[in-house]
């Protein structure tokens, strides 16, 4: 008996099940925020066919993989005057990341990125599928970070359960659209309109000076949710923001990023975020975490910045 035929044993077969399901790997871009614990889950569920391809964030001319440089590392140069810039994978590190999973047993590889809008990883990751021998599945996750590690899960936990690389797909873009929210307050609006990632946020940048922004994702760019005085203000409106987003989704995860290495790092004004969310979170049972941002998002997004991410639990 398959993997796949175990998993639907005595039930039947659900739309998108084939037996080609326990062949299926994975590989997400190095933006996709999986904890350790998380990344075990994952890479189990699939019988280790899974891969991670990374971005690179450039200071002064100096190309670093992502995840290399530490994230205090990148905020200080950035504070110093830095010349920052990101790089998106090259073909070649997807086609590679695909041959590794083909001979490791996958069938079919589905791949997850992060927005489209935001970055060209997934047109990359399209075209290193061409005369691949084996089926490619490209998912534009719209978001990044731990809302994008949430699909992971989705699909890893599909996966053991044997569903097909239709269901899955159909299950990570359910789960992305209707069980994951971000918000965030980036200390400045510099770095989003320097490396060009600013979206329609861009309406703000003529009072740059008067505002505090805060921030999401919809339609997979940058957009303002609010526009307030105060550091503060903007973050006592993004809290409020995530928690009507916990309340209507019910059992969820909640994940505070910061840009610095740790949320130690961060100051009181991040960690007072994620006390009062913390302790709502006891409150609703729901999971709290902190976590820090990839370097590649910090380029964007700068140091100081702080975010909050909700997702469904899978």
């Amino acid at each position: 008996m398959t993997a796949a035929d175990a998993a639907h044993h005595g039930r039947p077969r659900r739309p998108g099940e084939d037996d080609g399901a326990s062949g299926i790997g994975l590989v997400v871009d190095s933006t996709v925020l999986l904890t350790p614990a998380e990344r075990a889950r994952v890479s189990r569920a699939l019988g280790g066919r899974f891969a991670v391809v990374p971005l690179s964030v450039i200071v002064d001319e100096v190309e670093h993989i992502d995840g290399e440089l530490a994230p205090s590392a990148l905020c200080d140069a950035m504070v110093g005057g830095a010349r920052v810039s990101t790089s998106m994978p090259a073909v070649h590190a997807f086609t590679d990341a695909f041959e590794q999973l083909r001979e490791r047993g996958s069938d079919h590889i589905i791949v997850l990125t992060l927005s489209a809008a935001l970055s060209g990883t997934h047109g990359t990751a399209e075209s290193a599928g061409h005369g691949l021998d084996v089926p490619l599945t490209v998912i534009d996750t719209r978001t990044t970070s731990a809302a994008a590690g949430g699909a992971a899960l989705v699909i890893a936990d599909g996966v053991a359960e044997g569903r097909g690389p239709a269901a899955l797909r159909s299950a990570a873009e359910d789960y992305l659209r209707d069980e994951t929210f971000v918000v965030f307050c980036p200390a400045t609006l510099e770095h989003l309109e320097r490396g060009g990632r600013i979206g329609r946020a861009a309406s703000l940048l003529g009072r740059a000076l008067s505002i505090v922004p805060v921030l999401g994702l919809r339609d997979g760019l940058v957009d303002a949710t609010a526009r307030v005085r105060t550091v503060r203000k903007a973050h006592a409106r993004m809290i409020a923001d995530a928690l009507a987003a916990a309340r209507a989704m019910g059992s969820v995860d909640v994940t505070v990023l910061v840009s610095e290495g740790s949320l130690d790092d961060a100051g009181d004004a991040a960690r007072g975020v994620h006390a009062q969310m913390e302790a709502a979170a006891r409150a609703e049972g729901w999971g709290i975490s902190a976590d820090v941002l990839s370097p590649v998002l910090t380029a964007h997004v700068g140091p100081g910045a702080v975010g909050i991410v909700v997702r469904g639990r899978s």
